[in-house]
């Protein structure tokens, strides 16, 4: 669940979804340098930003989806307080694995932006997520991620894996309640900023986006795995133990 938090945040050029139909139009490869390009990465999906909303996330949905198994929650109600136990035990890796993962995802970000984008257009990205608008749609398509499906379905389905395609419906979704957010003025910024031929290519790279997106979510992480395997276990023991030399106590 590392990069749950990613989601939105990478779909806030596409405020509006139709636009993606209409880029159909193909060019020739062409190179945008290297630090621009990094530029543009990280103002289009900040760090820091990402890392709140995955620990946001992750306080909300983490508890809630494991008491929805039945299975999971009999632990829970044999030793209550185990489940908050895990969480807190593991928030501190979760805002760790997800500064990796999106270190990760700007490289990969990068050498998208060199193959497909030209100086011009890179400048006129990076004058737009700078701008007022543009660092507000970044704001609301983060505030408007829901991560509450996927922690549903990784707890249910233990090979879960995210698709392109999921996140691309997650995208609109988080697009359209963003969008209520935006001021006539706003909107109309926006409209001008999609009007310009950087956007279409932006649009055009979205499918690209995606597969990087599911990629980066699903790739193995060993160390990562085995530190939170090692902290929830180490959690759960010591809550039981705390909550069995408590009743042997009365």
């Amino acid at each position: 669940m590392r990069l749950i938090a990613s989601l939105a945040a990478m779909a806030a050029a596409l405020m509006s979804a139709p636009l993606l139909a209409q880029a159909a139009e193909q060019t020739a490869p062409v190179t945008a340098p290297a630090d621009q390009a990094l530029t543009l990465a990280q103002l289009m999906s900040p760090r820091d930003l990402l890392i709140d909303m995955e620990v946001r996330e992750y306080d909300k949905h983490f508890v809630p989806s494991l008491r929805s198994n039945p299975d999971l929650n009999s632990l829970e109600e044999e030793y209550p307080g185990l489940f908050d136990a895990m969480h807190k035990a593991t928030r501190g890796l979760v805002a760790k694995g997800t500064g990796q993962t999106v270190d990760q995802l700007h490289q990969a970000m990068v050498a998208l932006i060199q193959e497909q984008f030209s100086r011009s257009d890179v400048d006129e990205l990076i004058s737009f997520y700078r701008s007022p608008v543009g660092q507000k749609t970044v704001q609301q398509m983060a505030g408007a991620a829901d991560a509450g499906q996927i922690y549903q379905e990784a707890v249910e389905d233990e090979d879960f894996k995210l698709t392109a395609e999921y996140i691309a419906e997650q995208n609109q979704l988080s697009a359209k309640r963003a969008s209520r957010n935006f001021t006539p003025d706003e909107q109309a910024q926006m409209l001008l900023f999609m009007a310009k031929p950087s956007f279409t290519k932006l649009a055009r790279a979205q499918p690209q986006i995606q597969k990087i997106l599911a990629e980066k979510f699903n790739a193995p992480d060993p160390v990562f795995d085995q530190e939170v395997e090692q902290a929830m276990s180490s959690a759960i023991e010591r809550h039981i133990a705390a909550f069995e030399e408590k009743s042997d106590g009365k």
